[in-house]
C-alpha cells in the first residue's frame, strides 16, 4: 500500500521538475511620489510676515500648506501657482513639482507680497 503512495510523489515531482523553473515575478507597478509637505504659519498678531522665512525643499514635488492664525486673509503662492485666500483658521496649500533652485513664495493677498510677507524656497 505504501509503495503505490510513493511512486505517485515521485511521479509528481518530476513533473514538476520537467516543468522548469517558475516564470520570474514581475516587478510592482512604480508608485507616485507623495509630496512633502513643509509648515509654515502667517504671523499670529496680524503683521505681514510668515512664521518661517526660508524652507529647504528636495526637488520634486512640493507642498507648502500656510495655517492662518492671524485676524487678516492670507495665502501662499509660489510663481504663479497660488492656494486659496483663507481667513482666520483656516488653511491654504500650494503643491508643485520643482526643479533644483531657489524660488520665493509669498502671500498672493494684494499688498502683502509688497509690505513683506515672503520667504525664501531653495530647492536641492
Amino acid at each position: 500500500m505504501l509503495r503505490p503512495i510513493l511512486i505517485a510523489a515521485a511521479a509528481a515531482g518530476t513533473a514538476l521538475l520537467a516543468a522548469g523553473p517558475a516564470a520570474p515575478a514581475r516587478p510592482a507597478a512604480p508608485t507616485a511620489h507623495a509630496a512633502k509637505t513643509y509648515r509654515l504659519a502667517a504671523d499670529p498678531g496680524g503683521s505681514l510676515r510668515f512664521t518661517r522665512t526660508r524652507i529647504t525643499a528636495s526637488k520634486g514635488k512640493v507642498t507648502l500648506s500656510l495655517s492662518n492664525p492671524s485676524p487678516l486673509p492670507h495665502g501662499i503662492a509660489v510663481g504663479r501657482k497660488a492656494g486659496r485666500t483663507v481667513s482666520t483658521g483656516g488653511t491654504s496649500r500650494v503643491t508643485l513639482t520643482l526643479k533644483k533652485g531657489t524660488y520665493t513664495y509669498y502671500c498672493p493677498v494684494a499688498g502683502h507680497r509688497s509690505g513683506g510677507m515672503t520667504g525664501r524656497l531653495v530647492v536641492r
